[in-house]
């Protein structure tokens, strides 16, 4: 009954710009090739569950069409605002039965004004007669040393914690899990510690996901309640000048993946 998930950031291709890739091939960025080799690539990793982010129509479809081939559900929630992309999950339809799915906007804009259009996808799935909650987002980047009761992603959690109670039955196991734009002494993080909430590499060092502007970093998790326990997938070992996009690697993220047991039996 243990199941592999794997989030990951697969990079519209709508936000490539060359001169933010100066150790990526250019070859590598071209679109095509690239949502081919993303798509062979998570077939690769033969996860139960797959989280995905920045995710547009052609890359879901290609996306798609591979894994269904081996078995996968697949379901898309775009961004609001007229944005490109959005979360798109993906399951083993032998594993998991569809309790529902729904599309959060977040309501995020507070004196700023607008809201950012940025969106979780929340699932609800059952395995057997055990109940999981999947909620797979992408977090607005606040930029350093802005006030809590200002940062979007702060907002955000806050708001994906209350969807989660509210979209799945009482003893639910739940995993949040996706690009955070936050590190893991955030606030955003601090917020997920405190409703219950660990990720599954905290025990692991040099984990990084990206090198966004530089500097290697882990922005992307998988965070789990108590109903599960977790074990932790090494990540592809990157620093500051690794090229990411790059070889064996389509995106500007990698894939974090952790193997989860049922805490306690049925």
């Amino acid at each position: 009954m243990a199941f592999t998930v794997a989030t990951y950031n697969v990079l519209a291709s709508a936000y490539i710009r060359s001169q933010l890739y100066p150790f990526t091939p250019k070859e590598l960025l071209d679109p095509q090739r690239r949502i081919s080799a993303l798509a062979e690539h998570l077939a690769s990793l033969k996860a139960a569950i797959y989280c995905l982010q920045e995710v547009e129509d052609e890359a879901f479809a290609a996306i798609n069409r591979r894994l269904s081939a081996l078995g996968y559900r697949g379901e898309l929630a775009k961004k609001g605002g007229g944005r490109p992309d959005g979360c798109a999950t993906f399951f083993r339809k032998d594993m998991f039965e569809l309790v529902r799915v729904s599309r959060v906007e977040y309501l995020d804009g507070a004196e700023e004004g607008e809201h950012s259009g940025h969106v979780a996808q929340v699932i609800v799935l059952k395995q057997a007669n055990r109940t999981s909650g999947i909620a797979n987002t992408h977090l607005k980047w606040d930029p350093p040393g802005t006030p809590r009761e200002r940062q979007y992603g702060y907002r955000q959690v806050l708001q994906l914690l209350s969807e989660c109670n509210r979209h799945a039955p009482e003893g639910t196991a739940w995993i949040i899990c996706g690009d955070l734009n936050a590190e893991p002494d955030s606030e955003v993080v601090v917020a997920l510690r405190k409703a219950g909430f660990e990720f599954a590499h905290h025990d692991c060092t040099r984990a990084y996901t990206s090198n966004a502007n530089g500097r290697a970093k882990m922005i992307d998790f998988i965070f789990y309640n108590a109903g599960l326990q977790a074990r932790p997938e090494p990540l592809p070992v990157i620093d500051d000048h690794a090229p990411l996009p790059g070889p064996g690697q389509p995106s500007d993220h990698v894939a974090v993946m952790a193997r989860f047991d049922w805490a306690v039996s049925p």
